[in-house]
């Protein structure tokens, strides 16, 4: 509330001259005009003395529009008891100026704004008439909504990868035991009775320490599969390009797809971590085709320029719905658009159902990854 009866110490509305009023709109919209700020002037009963240009453009409605309607219609406040109490004292002079938070009404639909009230005393010193600074919040409002949501996302996230982590975890934990450990318990025992006759069974030995090598050497390449699957050792010696080719040949080998695998122009010092992520696209791309595509062929290109890397992943197999897909997006495909996005590089995918799927990313390389004038020649 804006209008103030110094006899009543009360608050109330009336309803100025629209002459008068539109008079000295526009003896003093001459220089507000010029401010670039929406700005009005309300007299201490709430009424409209004038308004800028900006603030009439921000609502969409003329100065003699306004006129009709007290400041505190256009601008409703959500409490105005706390108004209340704030403009008391500013007329007081307890305070200088206060803001407010209010919803304008204008010509278009409601618009979230701030004001901040200061009061500016007449030729005779005393209270003349309050002065409005107006700010659309918008935009602001908008980018607020957009970090909610955003914020909501990286919860979502979170939760999802600290699950997958933990399933992981269960997953690693039960081949160590299950599979690997009882092997090995096997094993040894084996190796205790090596050579030694089978009790009641003539003629018949256990097999010798040479024959169980066999058996062995099966049990150190599932070691080897595991961690190959924790820790790529070709990433680390050998490079990404190395990577990528020996793990499309093992998907191929697993899931018999054919994979043609094209690496071309790969900085040999590539930054580690993003090295690391382009190689967990690929898997996790390559994952998601072995289980859902049902394609008969993928195709695999990575590709580095002076400035960055390009990554294409095409399968013909079944595809799907991207409008489905995003309102129950999997972890696999978050984690990919989360790895480009972080790395500052645009990810994209395409997919309809019957005609495959195609996941591109390009990556801008910094400086660290980039070759030399030395390294081109």
């Amino acid at each position: 509330m804006l209008c103030y009866d110094r006899g009543q110490n009360d608050l109330y509305s009336t309803q100025h001259c629209n002459n008068c009023i539109v008079m000295l709109h526009s003896q003093w919209q001459i220089i507000a005009d010029d401010i670039g700020v929406a700005v009005a002037q309300v007299d201490l009963k709430g009424n409209w003395l004038s308004a800028n240009s900006p603030l009439c453009g921000l609502l969409g409605l003329s100065f003699e529009q306004l006129a009709r309607t007290p400041f505190d219609r256009v601008f409703e406040a959500e409490d105005y008891g706390a108004e209340r109490d704030a403009l008391s004292r500013l007329m007081s002079g307890a305070i200088q100026h206060y803001s407010s938070e209010r919803t304008a009404k204008a010509a278009g639909g409601s618009i979230p704004v701030r004001i901040t009230f200061s009061l500016s005393a007449d030729t005779r010193g005393d209270a003349g008439y309050i002065l409005a600074w107006i700010e659309d919040l918008t935009a602001l409002h908008h980018a607020e909504k957009e970090l909610r949501k955003s914020e909501t996302a990286r919860h979502e996230l979170a939760r999802r990868l600290t699950n997958a982590q933990e399933e992981e975890r269960t997953r690693i934990a039960r081949e160590l035991h299950d599979d690997i450990g009882q092997s090995l318990a096997i094993l040894r025992i084996q190796m205790l009775r090596a050579g030694q006759p089978v009790s009641g069974v003539m003629g018949k030995r256990h097999p010798t320490v040479s024959e169980l090598c066999d058996s062995l050497k099966a049990i150190t390449e599932r070691v080897s599969r595991l961690s190959h699957q924790l820790h790529s050792s070709e990433l680390e010696y050998l490079g990404l390009a190395a990577a990528v080719q020996s793990h499309c040949r093992e998907f191929s080998e697993k899931y018999k797809i054919p994979v043609e695998c094209s690496c071309e122009g790969i900085p040999e010092q590539l930054d580690s971590l993003l090295a690391l992520s382009v190689l967990r696209i690929v898997q996790e791309a390559l994952h998601n085709a072995g289980k859902h595509s049902r394609a008969k062929s993928i195709q695999v290109a990575l590709h580095g320029s002076p400035a960055e890397l390009s990554l294409l992943i095409a399968d013909d197999g079944v595809g799907f719905n991207q409008e489905e897909a995003k309102l129950a997006a999997g972890l696999g495909l978050i984690s990919m658009r989360e790895r480009v996005h972080l790395a500052g590089g645009q990810f994209e995918i395409t997919s309809m159902p019957d005609e495959g799927t195609c996941i591109a990313a390009r990556i801008p390389l910094p400086e660290s990854g980039r070759p030399t004038a030395d390294d081109t020649q």
